[in-house]
């Protein structure tokens, strides 16, 4: 099978349409840049960077959310399909989810990778800082395909499980990428956002753009994923230590900035404005009428009787990186190897100091080490909800023996579904239309 039947399922769609603006087409479907300014257009094109649709999949996966409009019935339903945790998220001829929107992304980074450096104008300078830009965003839908269609990372299994397909390459002529090992594929990205840092500004025009942070956080993130600790930690000082800036939420009481104003954000992956019901989990976790994040951030419904996250007339969330992730990555790292004190500190001091009003302020504590791993990560559920990166911690948190049963519940109470620890049902099955095209290609355990 050629290297077009991926991309045509992938980018069918958005992926050339998105190119075709701002670049010619060869009538093989290769796309030519006639400028710079071409290359640097696709980097600023939300249409091709916000890889989230109105479905926000990556969501309806995680025991953040609770939708009793979805029912195990209905199989044909994208988000029923990712909310119940079927191993096919689509089981009809539609463009395959999640896929789709990654591989189409990813095609015009490849576009980028491949020609920039080719160029008719321009500095060197400048043409390796777009490569690198675009090294950032593939590493960013590569991490997503892989929490999808991947098992989570174990140091122990990782050689012998399977990643997704790498495609480096727009000649339709190529080859498709097989499956490398799961440890392969992280290492791929560790390895190309590493050799790039260098190229990129402290600071880009805004903040959709990649910065030498974004790279950073997103390296650091990868190690999270890896529980490779020592390096999440190693990058997580590395961006602290360029001056790292948590809001106050006693200063936004009117409502919080945008993620384009926000000096929170590190790297904004922006969402359709969508609300999400909280699941009765996630919100006994908060103090619901002391905590500002759910002042700000949530809503009740019509009736009172229940939270959900998001306003109606809001601007559109942010789904990428931000320095609370990266104090938390820090505190987490430092719970893991017993710096208990070190770790409460940034939990109180860093983040929760900024969401109660000082009245309603109180530390939390923790007597030793695995009760410090448990504050912290209770933290991050109530900073990080929603945020696009539960079930991508799901995953890591279940190879750590720290994940409880997930359950679905019916509007009565009756249990309409349950994701046991240690289950395969973490990893979603290769889209049907994919194998169509690829039969030989090796499939997740189910």
């Amino acid at each position: 099978m050629k290297f077009n039947i991926i991309i045509c399922i992938a980018c069918f769609g958005l992926g050339i349409t998105g190119c075709s603006k701002y670049l010619d087409v060869k009538p093989k479907g290769a796309i030519i840049a006639e400028s710079l300014q071409d290359y640097e257009a696709l980097l600023n094109d939300q249409n091709i960077l916000n890889p989230f649709g109105i479905n926000t999949p990556i969501i309806f996966a995680t025991d953040d959310v609770r939708d009793l409009s979805l029912a195990p019935q209905a199989q044909t339903s994208v988000k029923g399909n990712i909310y119940f945790w079927r191993p096919y998220i689509n089981i009809t001829k539609d463009r395959p989810v999640m896929w789709s929107e990654m591989y189409n992304r990813i095609a015009n980074m490849n576009l980028i990778t491949e020609e920039v450096m080719n160029a008719k104008d321009g500095t060197k300078e400048k043409k390796k800082q777009i490569y690198a830009e675009a090294v950032v965003n593939k590493a960013w839908f590569y991490h997503h395909l892989l929490s999808f269609f991947a098992p989570a990372y174990s140091p122990v299994t990782a050689g012998q499980d399977y990643g997704v397909p790498y495609v480096t390459s727009t000649d339709q002529n190529d080859e498709t990428p097989t499956r490398p090992s799961l440890k392969t594929s992280y290492e791929t990205l560790v390895n190309e956002l590493t050799a790039i840092i260098g190229d990129l500004p402290d600071q880009n025009v805004n903040n959709t753009r990649a910065s030498k942070n974004a790279a950073r956080g997103m390296l650091c993130r990868l190690y999270m994923s890896m529980q490779d600790y020592v390096n999440a930690e190693k990058y997580a000082d590395q961006i602290l230590a360029s001056g790292a800036s948590i809001l106050d939420y006693n200063q936004y009481l009117s409502g919080l900035p945008s993620a384009s104003s926000s000096t929170e954000e590190i790297f904004v992956k922006y969402d359709v404005n969508s609300t999400f019901r909280f699941s009765d989990e996630l919100m006994a976790r908060f103090d619901a009428a002391k905590d500002l994040r759910i002042r700000l951030q949530a809503t009740k419904d019509a009736s009172g009787a229940f939270y959900r996250y998001g306003r109606a007339n809001s601007q559109n969330p942010n789904r990428g990186i931000t320095y609370a992730e990266i104090y938390l990555n820090k505190a987490e790292c430092l719970a893991r190897r017993g710096e208990v004190a070190d770790a409460m500190n940034i939990v109180n001091e860093e983040i929760r100091m900024k969401r109660f009003a000082p009245a309603d302020y109180t530390p939390l504590d923790a007597a030793d080490k695995e009760a410090a791993i448990s504050a912290v990560l209770a933290e991050r559920r109530r900073e990080l909800a929603f945020k696009g990166l539960r079930w991508i911690d799901m995953k890591r948190l279940d190879k750590d023996g720290r994940m409880p049963p997930v359950q679905r519940f019916a509007n009565d109470g009756t249990v309409l579904a349950t994701l046991q620890p240690g289950s395969d049902a973490y990893t979603f099955q290769i889209p049907l239309q994919v194998q169509a095209f690829n039969p030989t290609m090796p499939l997740n355990k189910q």
